[in-house]
């Protein structure tokens, strides 16, 4: 059984919080919400400057010898246009329907500039080469050009593929030479700046603690809080860290930082510096605090005054070995899990770590702490924000195509449909697994990621694909425009 990761243990970002750095060039780099584009741009000649009206007390203006300056490809325009019109439908996953308008729109257009656009999918990206485009992963020497797939009737080359988000830098150009590298602490956020080249950062793995009693560093992504009104911000800044020194798109493992020690005014050479030790200080003895007698001496083994003695009770009922109950009763055609927990009075089978029985109410406190092995009942609901309730006694794959899962035509895991209207949700987004008396989500690597806040938490926390997370009474989950909360009487609170 997988050991559930605690709530925080490292997030991914999505496609838009990936850092994109531009090399210096004449081209245009465009990035808009799930797409980036390098596209180039024509040069011309510009006129000779006129000269230059002379004002008091400025001298005399120098004259600017006539520069090559860009100009606007007739075709330009209309391409930012269409990626622009398919990243404002809403989808933060436009990869797929945007291959689909690019290939309409190229199938029309006659006297095409190169370029070279990335967009996100579901699953990676979604890769676009027209012309002199090229996408590489210099640090895998992985190289696509638009040699590699097909021709337009007019002899121009174009490659549209489906690819793995990579491990290292990707770099996308339109066929201009790169003579600068970008500056390492460059990032385009939006917005269209001239350049040679983008490269986009790799998405960081999870930071690992130093030490196993650490605890993990989370990061509060800055969305709607659980619960708050539409369109409202969280306005809880991440924690601060200090980060190591590391290579550009890559941030190193957060490092949390504390104000330095001062050194003890008697210390040796050295001490400074931590390699000696400062001399104990002289030891002050504590005051004697005499305290006040009790009110009442009270003996833990004697029996209470007669005052305070409680009437007798009736006994409770004891389960018959002879019948037992439903939950400990073993049927060999029965192929419902079956885990070890407390019985309560009643013979209602529990968590070991409740305090009361979740049907009945019982305490468990009378119980001799003998586990029983019996079938799992439900081990809580997910509550959705249309209404809708599932109630848990199985895995389920969440999705909006989950039916396509090979594991779910096995019926292994039960298919979950989460209907998303702005397209946020994947075919196969998020897995719910009941792992003894556990409930743990996990994404299945999705698009736009799965969020989560306990009850009671500001902000969100993006969830790192195929990492276990451990769901706790009033946990809210969001995937896409969709949310639910989970609700259980077992467990640990």
């Amino acid at each position: 059984m997988a050991v559930p990761a605690p709530l925080g243990a490292g997030t991914v970002p999505p496609f838009d919080q990936v850092a994109v750095a531009v090399a210096p060039g004449d081209d245009l780099v465009v990035r808009m919400p799930g797409i980036v584009l390098v596209v180039s741009v024509r040069t011309a000649d510009a006129p000779a400057p006129s000269p230059a009206p002379r004002l008091g007390g400025w001298g005399a203006p120098p004259v600017a010898a006539p520069q090559a300056a860009p100009v606007g490809h007739p075709r330009v325009g209309e391409l930012v246009d269409l990626c622009r019109a398919v990243s404002a439908a809403g989808s933060r996953a436009p990869g797929r329907r945007l291959q689909d308008e690019v290939r309409a729109w190229l199938s029309a257009a006659r006297d095409l500039p190169s370029f070279a656009l990335a967009a996100a999918t579901e699953e990676g990206l979604a890769l676009g080469l027209v012309g002199r485009g090229v996408a590489e992963v210099p640090d895998l020497g992985l190289r696509l050009t638009s040699a590699d797939g097909e021709r337009l009737p007019d002899g121009t080359a174009v490659l549209a593929r489906l690819v793995d988000w990579p491990p290292a830098a990707l770099r996308l150009s339109a066929g201009a030479p790169i003579g600068t590298a970008p500056h390492p602490l460059a990032d385009l956020e939006a917005g269209a700046v001239p350049g040679a080249a983008a490269v986009l950062s790799s998405a960081p793995a999870p930071a690992r603690p130093a030490a196993a009693d650490a605890p993990p560093a989370t990061t509060a992504v800055r969305l709607p809080a659980p619960g708050a009104a539409a369109g409202a911000l969280a306005a809880v800044p991440p924690p601060r860290t200090l980060r190591k020194p590391g290579r550009s798109g890559a941030p190193g493992a957060p490092v949390v930082g504390s104000a330095p020690v001062a050194p003890h005014p008697d210390a040796g050479p050295g001490d400074e510096h931590g390699h000696g030790s400062p001399p104990a200080p002289p030891a002050v003895p504590e005051p004697q605090v005499e305290l006040p007698p009790p009110a009442r001496a009270v003996s833990l083994l004697a029996p209470p005054p007669p005052e305070e003695a409680e009437p007798p009770r009736a006994p409770l009922p004891v389960v018959s070995g002879e019948q037992p109950p439903a939950a400990v009763a073993r049927d060999p055609e029965d192929g419902r899990p079956r885990v070890k927990g407390f019985l309560c009075s009643r013979g209602h089978l529990n968590d070991p770590r409740v305090q009361f029985c979740a049907l009945c109410g019982v305490r468990m406190a009378q119980q001799t702490g003998v586990l029983t092995d019996g079938v799992r009942p439900p081990l809580g609901l997910l509550v959705f924000d249309d209404g809708a309730t599932v109630s848990l006694d199985a895995d389920y794959l969440l999705g909006r195509e989950p039916e396509t899962d090979e594991r779910v035509r096995a019926g292994a895991v039960r298919p979950l449909l989460v209907v998303d209207p702005t397209g946020g949700v994947s075919r196969h987004h998020a897995e719910i697994r009941l792992e003894g008396w556990d409930v743990v989500l996990v994404d299945t690597g999705s698009a736009n990621g799965t969020l989560v806040a306990p009850r009671g938490a500001p902000a969100w926390s993006s969830l790192v694909p195929g990492q276990p997370v451990q769901l706790t009474p009033g946990m809210a989950v969001r995937m896409g425009s969709r949310s639910f909360a989970f609700e259980s009487p077992h467990g640990g609170y």
